[in-house]
């Protein structure tokens, strides 16, 4: 059964919708805490938790954030289908999907992606640069994905040069990352797009559990003739944890590693989807 307070009455220029499942940081609640006290903006914040065990969802955010909503699922459901419940709360005019591991230092973060938006109305999707917590940069705006990324990227059956070559594209290590412009999709962890749109596209495709849904949703927009733009001069923190990565070996992954597996999975889907496009 799931836990949620009541929808809010005023008008919300934005809704940050935070999906979490055992991975909820008391640092990002307080630095969000911070931005929407910051902000002219009318933002709303919005928690929705898949059956977490390790932490108390509920209780650590409500202790930061009293007027916060709260969803509290009884089983896991994915992180696309959990943003879109999310999003189903309130109606707002842009909703801001953050991953619930990141901190925002900046308190303008909002206020530009917004910004952009109202002033280029036929963009669809605008996200921050990303760093890691040590302050190094994460590729999180990259080039669509072809139907053998993930072979070059996890296995060593295509020759290295060419997997390398492969990477850089993919993750645009071509691309001067302090300068603005439009990309093919950009991570989930972070990224705001207009409401309108977002419930036009039937938001994340939840045929995803979890990977690709991001990739899924950009790649929409973009057939819409909506474009996906990243925008360096917002900036926030996301500690990524690459969980689909952990083990020695692809046999190794495939066998122990759930998280692989559901990534495959996910491949499996973009690419039947996709496959009558470019991929």
């Amino acid at each position: 059964m799931e836990v949620t307070s009541r929808y809010p009455k005023e008008h919300v220029d934005i809704a940050i919708v935070t999906v979490s499942a055992n991975r909820l940081d008391e640092a990002c609640l307080t630095s969000v805490r911070t931005l929407i006290e910051a902000t002219p903006l009318s933002v709303t914040f919005i928690l929705v938790d898949n059956a977490s065990t390790a932490i108390d969802a509920h209780a650590l955010t409500k202790k930061i954030f009293p007027e916060a909503i709260v969803i509290l699922r009884d089983k896991n459901v994915g992180f696309g289908r959990s943003c879109n419940r999310g999003a189903k709360e309130v109606d707002a005019d842009y909703y801001f999907f953050l991953n619930p591991d990141t901190r925002v230092d900046d308190p303008e973060v909002l206020l530009k992606l917004y910004r952009f938006l109202k002033s280029c109305p036929r963009v669809g999707i605008a996200a921050p640069k990303i760093l890691y917590m040590d302050g190094r940069l994460q590729e999180t705006c990259r080039r669509f994905p072809s139907w053998f990324t993930p072979i070059a990227q996890r296995t060593s059956l295509i020759k290295k040069e060419k997997t390398d070559e492969h990477r850089r594209a993919f993750l645009m290590e071509d691309f001067a990352h302090h300068k603005r412009r439009m990309v093919d999709w950009v991570q989930g962890s972070a990224f705001m797009i207009e409401a309108k749109l977002f419930h036009e596209i039937g938001g994340f495709d939840d045929r995803y559990f979890m990977y690709y849904e991001d990739v899924d949703l950009c790649r929409t927009c973009w057939e819409l003739g909506r474009p996906v733009y990243y925008l360096p001069e917002a900036i926030l923190y996301h500690a990524y944890g690459k969980a689909s990565a952990k083990g020695e070996s692809t046999m190794e992954k495939i066998l122990h590693n759930r998280t692989t597996r559901i990534h495959i999975g996910s491949w499996l889907k973009y690419t039947l989807k996709w496959m009558g496009q470019k991929i």
